[in-house]
């Protein structure tokens, strides 16, 4: 099988069934969760339609976790049927390896898109319900885009994550505890490391360092992911073929 063959059959797998819709919901969930239970006074002094739509839309730096966590599931998900086998069976190695990988970015392309069409439609009514309107400016779009660019990135990360950890529960506490357990309490008190981590740079990705001046821009954030993301990819790629040898 081609390594084309392997990456639309890996499309397929995940496209089939509830659990991919399980997965996009997530992406709506997250930025709901972190707008529910620590944000809904950011936009209380907004006082133009700009302002306010620009404040909603931080929460969109939620959705990278959510990409990350849907990249770990295109492996773990066969490592938990135990179907990996068959896969590296009829295909070359290097094959399943960059299918899975291609096949993260995708899915973090989707994820990403639903995420920002969906938190903008909530952000609409949210704003709508103190009559302003949904702002449809140059910073908008760019934080939609970059959205969608770090949702990508972090889609092939996970990939790599769920190489190097291929237990279902572990790589996904890892994906979805990371952020909030660890990196989030680190910008606190030692900003000048955490925008260094993959999660707070894939935040600057999404010019995060509108809403959190602390860290660096979305060019040099974006550096960064992708210094991590080599490593992340290599380090998946040691794994697995160990892992596989026979």
């Amino acid at each position: 099988m081609t390594m084309r063959e392997a990456t639309r059959a890996e499309l397929l797998k995940l496209s089939s069934g509830f659990r991919a819709l399980a997965v996009l919901a997530v992406a709506v969930a997250l930025p709901y969760c972190a707008w529910n239970f620590g944000g809904k006074g950011a936009i209380s002094g907004a006082v133009d339609p700009a302002a306010a739509t620009k404040a909603m839309l931080a929460y969109l730096v939620a959705c990278p976790v959510a990409a990350t966590y849907a990249g770990c599931f295109i492996v773990t998900r066969d490592y938990y049927y135990q179907s990996i086998e068959r896969a590296v069976l009829i295909n070359r190695k290097d094959h399943v390896f960059t299918g899975k990988l291609i096949t993260g970015a995708v899915v973090g392309l989707v994820v990403g898109l639903v995420g920002a069409a969906g938190w903008s439609t909530f952000t609409a009514v949210v704003l709508s319900q103190r009559d302003q309107v949904f702002d449809l400016g140059d910073d908008t779009g760019q934080a939609l885009l970059g959205c969608m660019i770090a949702s990508v990135l972090a889609g092939a990360i996970g990939v790599s994550i769920g190489w190097m950890l291929p237990n279902y529960y572990i790589a996904t506490t890892v994906s979805m505890m990371l952020p909030f357990t660890v990196e989030l309490p680190l910008f606190d008190t030692a900003p000048e490391i955490a925008r260094l981590l993959p999660y707070s740079a894939l935040a600057g990705v999404m010019h995060g360092n509108w809403y959190f001046p602390k860290l660096f821009g979305a060019w040099l954030s974006a550096l960064i992911v992708l210094l991590w993301l080599a490593l992340a990819v290599f380090t998946g790629w040691r794994v697995f073929e160990r892992r596989e040898l026979t």
